[in-house]
């Protein structure tokens, strides 16, 4: 294994590295290893030096003679000593993550408010954050590096605490010192947000899906009038007396209550407020202070304007302090390709929407907006104080991007195993693909296999289909070792391609 190989190694070239004060010095790390030069720091008298390697990433901590230090012995690993003083070779680890998170406390992640625009690009794979810390170097918006859902998760075999210990080794590594958070993304029940809080999230995203009940949109008013009489009367009369009639709000925004309309938006809200009543006091059982937004966006009827500053008002009156709300835009939000839809009814609708989340002082949270590059522009110069953004999934594209350009063969496995995996695999993501576009790899040469990029339904299948393609462990393992000897070509297009996203918010 590479680990043994780094502490068998030359041990003159390794105590050069770890005391060098000259960065070029740095960049002489023997044979496969390669240091990461912004990683070299000092915690008290330690001194502290990261290296990447082909299989993986470790930490060197020199402990020098005559020094007293009680953090060296919180890390786990192989000691040497020369002339009193200690050097420990670390793998990179989440027992050692949690040490680096004493020494250094910007490697943990923190929570973000309101006032501060965000952007969650997550982590599904573990080795992708390098390639987003430095678009956020800036600090005027603050990455989610480690989002996931449960979904994800289940899909990559992985802990919470496993992605927030990769976010905490690439901040270090990439030498970033700004804030950055986690997300537990997309929780439904009470006991995945204690465990997400309990395990390092700052972020709660709490799914209200499964509580909302859009039948009462296109019921009978009979029906409708019947259900609502049956709401707690006390319920009803501030519902009717916050509500009722014309909403001016500061933008020039109106909305607009008209009896039937208050009634079927309670209706079909109400469950979903309880809820997240419910989901808001747990995370209070583990954290005093967190990040919670509310997501109302996985539907496929468009949130109104009128149903959102309900949801809102609702979850202000109820005590819900929470910090960003998705709601369900006009279009489709697919996964991994650009808006469906049309790009000025996008824009009437989201500057009602952006408008409510101004007056109200939260975050306006846009889901799935990976590669959505076509309302990028719109959501930039029309919202209203702060944003949340959430991608993800198109790191995974960035990098079978990067294997098609880098290692061609096996790219072309990995296209023909997603197509083969897909019919199961779809079932995890709302999304429409079209069969009859699909590309003919066996046409392309190797020059060409970046052509299925700009392909929408090779993109959607390539997309949804790593959960699936990684239940194959040898071809898991094969990606990764892979992925990692071309880890400078991936990070590079990450930045690039992420950065696109950043850049068209500014236009």
């Amino acid at each position: 294994m590479e680990y043994e190989e780094l502490i068998r190694s030359d041990d003159q070239q390794l105590w050069k590295m770890i005391m060098s004060s000259s960065e070029a010095d740095t960049f002489a790390a023997q044979g496969r290893f390669k240091v990461y030069p912004l990683s070299r720091r000092m915690s008290g008298s330690l001194v502290f030096l990261s290296l990447r390697g082909q299989e993986g990433d470790y930490l060197l901590i020199r402990h020098p003679a005559g020094a007293r230090n009680t953090l060296f012995d919180e890390f786990s690993g192989f000691l040497r000593e020369k002339d009193g003083s200690r050097l420990l070779i670390c793998l990179q680890n989440g027992e050692n993550a949690t040490a680096l998170r004493h020494a250094f406390p910007f490697t943990s992640p923190s929570c973000i408010g309101r006032s501060r625009s965000s952007f969650g690009v997550g982590d599904r794979l573990g080795i992708a954050s390098p390639g987003h810390i430095p678009l956020f170097q800036d600090g005027t918006v603050v990455p989610v590096l480690a989002q996931q859902s449960l979904r994800e998760l289940d899909l990559m075999g992985r802990t919470y605490r496993n992605v927030i210990d990769a976010a905490t080794w690439a901040v270090f590594n990439t030498g970033y010192e700004g804030d950055w958070a986690a997300d537990g993304d997309h929780l439904k029940d009470v006991d995945s947000v204690i465990s997400a809080l309990k395990q390092g999230c700052t972020m709660i995203t709490a799914d209200l899906s499964d509580y909302l009940s859009f039948k009462f949109m296109d019921t009978d008013i009979q029906t409708v009038s019947k259900e609502y009489s049956k709401l707690d009367s006390v319920l009803r009369d501030s519902i009717e007396a916050r509500y009722r009639g014309t909403i001016k709000l500061s933008s020039s925004t109106e909305l607009f209550y008209e009896e039937q309309l208050l009634q079927r938006i309670a209706l079909s809200y109400n469950r979903a407020l309880d809820h997240a009543v419910k989901l808001y006091q747990a995370c209070w059982t583990v954290k005093k202070e967190f990040d919670f937004e509310i997501s109302i966006d996985e539907t496929i009827l468009p949130t109104s304007p009128e149903a959102h500053y309900f949801v809102a008002m609702e979850l202000q009156e109820r005590g819900v302090a929470f910090s960003s709300l998705a709601p369900r835009f006009v279009g489709e939000f697919q996964k991994g390709i650009d808006y469906i839809g049309n790009t000025d009814e996008f824009a009437s609708s989201f500057q009602r929407h952006a408008a409510i989340a101004g007056d109200l002082g939260y975050k306006i949270s846009i889901h799935s907006s990976s590669d959505k590059f076509s309302v990028y522009p719109i959501i930039g110069r029309l919202v209203q104080g702060a944003y949340h953004l959430k991608t993800s999934g198109t790191n995974w594209l960035v990098a079978l991007e990067t294997l098609s350009r880098v290692d061609p063969t096996f790219f072309r496995n990995i296209f023909r195993r997603a197509y083969e995996v897909f019919s199961t695999a779809r079932n995890y993501y709302h999304i429409t693909p079209d069969p009859e576009i699909a590309t003919d790899i066996s046409t392309l040469s190797d020059g060409e296999l970046p052509d299925v990029f700009r392909n929408t339904t090779d993109r959607q299948v390539l997309h949804v289909s790593y959960g699936e393609l990684f239940k194959d462990t040898d071809l898991k393992d094969l990606f990764f070792t892979r992925l990692r000897h071309s880890i400078k070509e991936y990070w590079s297009a990450l930045e690039a391609h992420i950065g696109r996203h950043l850049e068209l918010l500014r236009r």
